[in-house]
């Protein structure tokens, strides 16, 4: 799967074909089909391996925090060396999750482990805390797209007009640090479920 990333990492997956594949490996693409039988199914596998690149921690965290907080930056790092993925593991009702996806979920929902939640509680934090990381990544990868990466300065336009908008903009995104924001941002969505955790009778700390 490894011809397969590389030119989804360079290019984008809309330059992924099972011809371009096929001629990285120096082979005709029908021999291809005779491994992988669809596009599809190749993009599957290419997330399976990238999902395989960094295994899940096998020691316990300390805290249902830093489990979770291991599992965002495993993910982040995950999105920003692989931009394509994002689209393929996002929660769907319609996506379609693979072994590696399933594990990296499983590991995550470990942090709660001992809590007494719910499975739809555990859910719904872990939807909560998800899609912020992949917002978040989505905004990043989005950004150095248009400027390349680590060029990034934020946005440019003059907000002189907005006042309350250029003074948040002014002291928090220029320059544009969204590896910064990602972690107090992070802090912010974890304070969140201690709080839904609290009431709910759980234990919100540490």
């Amino acid at each position: 799967m490894s011809a397969g990333i590389g030119i989804a990492d360079a290019e984008g997956l809309d330059a992924l074909s099972m011809r371009r594949v096929a001629e990285a490996l120096g082979a005709a693409t029908m021999s291809l089909y005779r491994h992988v039988p669809s596009k599809d199914e190749l993009l599957a596998r290419m997330v399976e391996a990238a999902q395989n690149e960094a295994p899940s921690p096998q020691t316990p965290a300390d805290g249902w925090r830093e489990g979770l907080r291991r599992a965002a930056r495993r993910d982040w790092e995950l999105y920003l060396r692989h931009p394509w993925i994002l689209p393929q593991v996002m929660m769907s009702t319609r996506g379609r999750l693979g072994r590696g996806v399933a594990a990296d979920s499983e590991s995550a929902l470990a942090s709660f482990d001992g809590l007494g939640l719910e499975p739809a509680e555990a859910f719904r934090h872990m939807f909560t805390f998800a899609s912020y990381v992949q917002g978040v990544a989505l905004t990043l990868v989005a950004s150095e797209a248009s400027t390349g990466p680590g060029t990034s300065t934020g946005p440019p336009d003059d907000f002189s007009d907005f006042p309350r908008l250029a003074r948040a903009m002014a002291a928090g995104a220029r320059p544009w640090d969204l590896e910064a924001q990602f972690t107090a941002g992070l802090e912010t969505v974890l304070d969140g479920i201690a709080a839904a955790l609290a009431r709910g009778g759980g234990r919100g700390d540490p």
